[in-house]
């Protein structure tokens, strides 16, 4: 048996109130809940983001469920050949 990395894609959730938070963990893991913010971070298989965010936003305590870009955004800024300021011996 052999053990894979599976990719994972974040979900963020806007709550109009947080009765139903329960409900979120049948669609992924659910990360993180802020009651102050009412706001849900869950983090779901990438194949399966695009409808577990459809279904989602279909419940009655979801305002709004969007996927988080974070995983397409470039990380590492060091490496950026492009860039049009170069680093000096004052950086």
């Amino acid at each position: 048996m052999e053990f894979t990395l599976q990719s994972r894609q974040s979900i963020i959730i806007n709550l109009s109130n947080l009765r139903q938070v329960k409900q979120l963990k049948k669609f992924g893991i659910l990360y993180y809940v802020s009651k102050s913010m009412k706001y849900a971070v869950l983090y779901t298989d990438r194949e399966l983001a695009q409808k577990a965010c459809g279904a989602i936003g279909k419940l009655s305590s979801v305002k709004s469920a969007e996927i988080s870009p974070r995983a397409d955004l470039k990380m590492n800024f060091d490496d950026d050949e492009t860039a049009e300021f170069k680093r000096t011996n004052e950086d």
